[in-house]
């Protein structure tokens, strides 16, 4: 029987790459959208993941080709054809053991978690599904090279029957057609991500820390049971550990050590865990939903307009009153009427002040008002991924909206209280409105500049808190009252708007 040729013995190729480097991209880009999504579940930012896949892959790569060579030392001759070179052509890692990916992959986590503060369980546990998909793709790529297959079939008519002749003509090799190990593995390793993905979004009992230790025992059942068949192909196994293949003593070790880890576990009160479904239903209900802003040194730099318009209203009314830099920073926050009234006791004059103070500011805005770096795009994209977006300021409604205007953020804003609406901060009023206008508005997060800011949004927990609502709130570092700001123990600090979006985990 003449065997239909579909693959070289090279291994196939797309535009000059291996098939079997293409199912290992596959593999990782499918494994890191699967972690980034489950990262979020669990409270883990995308930064973080991508991050430690760039830290981590290719140290994995690394380790899995030292672990080859470990075991074959005697197949190399100098640290070149470690490396893949021969003859001074690069050639391709042709050997590679997963082991050793495995081990040097769980190693950089540890280190990396350890860095970052970060639980190393809790990763692991995200980490876990994408080594079964690492290894479902990866082992087509061994059938695409022709390699790790099995004893001779039995009953060739059955195989043939069962299999497509794109895996059954790939199967015959030497004469005669072969288990294809590679497949029982890739679909024994599906059915496992299957189960994992079961017991992490169904299973009451499943603690953080569980899905590594199934995966250790179910990747070790199934290696050694695929390993058993492949010792039977005729074909020596480059990995020994005396007279047993490293594969299946990794295998037990793997199974033991998982065992370990979910009896301890389950069964001795230090070594618990949350319970991953109530874990991901906190994240859930403690996600923020809502964000309220405040306008003036948040969102917008308005410092210099406020400050010119101030001079100028001074210079009017009080020609002889210099006005100090100390002075100007007491300006920025409270309302015109609280400010004027500290020099100004006659109601109907404050109120002319308050008019010739808001045409010069209007007339002059957009020569000196601009949005903070990455507020723009932060907001958009907060907007798009849905967020509400609020503002309360203690300026009059008309200026915030022209301000955002101006400055392309009132697309993304949804609602706007501006002066006279509500009492001003420090008292809460405003942000006790937001949450309340909102019919679903569960947890927000204020995020503004000044101290009243954060003592609003502080009484406003106190005050929501009772609805099974909840107020955060956040400083903005380059706030001119940075120090006076920290001292009210704001529940995060952003040095860019764009920072913002570490702490929702976008």
């Amino acid at each position: 029987m003449m065997k239909m040729i579909l693959f070289s013995s090279e291994g196939l190729s797309i535009f000059g790459i291996r098939l079997y480097a293409i199912c290992i991209l596959i593999g990782i880009i499918l494994a890191v959208w699967l972690g980034i999504r489950e990262g979020k579940r669990l409270g883990i930012n995308k930064d973080f993941i991508f991050l430690g896949v760039v830290i981590t892959v290719p140290i994995s790569i690394i380790g899995a080709r030292l672990w080859y060579v470990l075991f074959n030392r005697d197949s190399f001759h100098s640290f070149a054809e470690i490396c893949g070179f021969y003859n001074g052509q690069f050639r391709g890692l042709s050997g590679l053991g997963v082991q050793g990916s495995f081990i040097a992959a769980i190693i950089t986590v540890f280190i990396y978690c350890k860095v970052r503060k970060e639980s190393f369980l809790k990763v692991l546990d995200i980490v876990a599904p994408g080594f079964f998909i690492g290894q479902i793709c990866g082992r087509w790529g061994n059938f695409f090279n022709s390699e790790l297959y099995g004893p001779a079939v039995s009953n060739v008519v059955v195989f043939k029957t069962i299999l497509p002749s794109f895996i059954t003509e790939n199967m015959y090799i030497n004469g005669m057609y072969r288990h294809p190990t590679f497949l029982y593995e890739s679909l024994l390793n599906l059915v496992g991500l299957c189960i994992m993905f079961y017991l992490r979004n169904k299973s009451k009992k499943m603690q953080i820390g569980d899905l590594v230790g199934f995966y250790l025992v179910w990747y070790g059942m199934v290696r050694i049971f695929t390993e058993s068949l492949r010792m039977h192909s005729g074909v020596s196994e480059p990995l020994m550990l005396g007279n047993m293949p490293v594969s299946i003593a990794m295998s037990v070790l793997f199974i033991v050590v998982g065992a370990i880890v979910l009896v301890l576990k389950h069964t001795i009160a230090k070594f618990k865990m949350p319970l991953y479904l109530e874990y991901k239903n906190f994240i859930k209900n403690e996600a923020i939903d809502t964000l309220v802003f405040d306008l003036d040194g948040t969102l917008l730099d308005t410092k210099p307009l406020i400050d010119h318009s101030f001079i100028y209203t001074f210079q009017h009314f009080f020609p002889e009153h210099k006005l100090t830099d100390e002075e100007l920073e007491t300006f920025f926050g409270p309302t015109l009427e609280v400010t004027f009234s500290k020099y100004e006791k006659d109601p109907k004059k404050i109120d002319e002040m308050i008019e010739y103070f808001r045409v010069y500011n209007r007339e002059h805005h957009d020569e000196f008002v601009k949005a903070f770096p990455t507020v723009r795009e932060t907001l958009k994209t907060l907007h798009m991924k849905g967020y509400r977006i609020t503002i309360v300021s203690s300026k009059v409604k008309e200026m915030v909206n022209y301000g955002l205007m101006s400055t392309g953020l009132l697309p993304y804003v949804d609602y706007v209280i501006g002066e006279g609406e509500v009492k001003p901060k420090p008292d809460p009023e405003g942000i006790v409105k937001i949450m309340n206008t909102f019919k679903y508005a569960k947890n927000g997060l204020y995020i503004g500049d000044h101290p009243s800011d954060i003592i609003a949004g502080k009484k406003t927990n106190e005050i929501i808190k009772k609805d099974g609502k909840s107020m955060k709130t956040c400083a903005v570092k380059y706030s001119t009252k940075l120090q006076e700001v920290l001292d009210q123990n704001p529940n995060y600090t952003i040095s860019k708007m764009e920072d913002l979006l570490e702490i929702l985990n976008i």
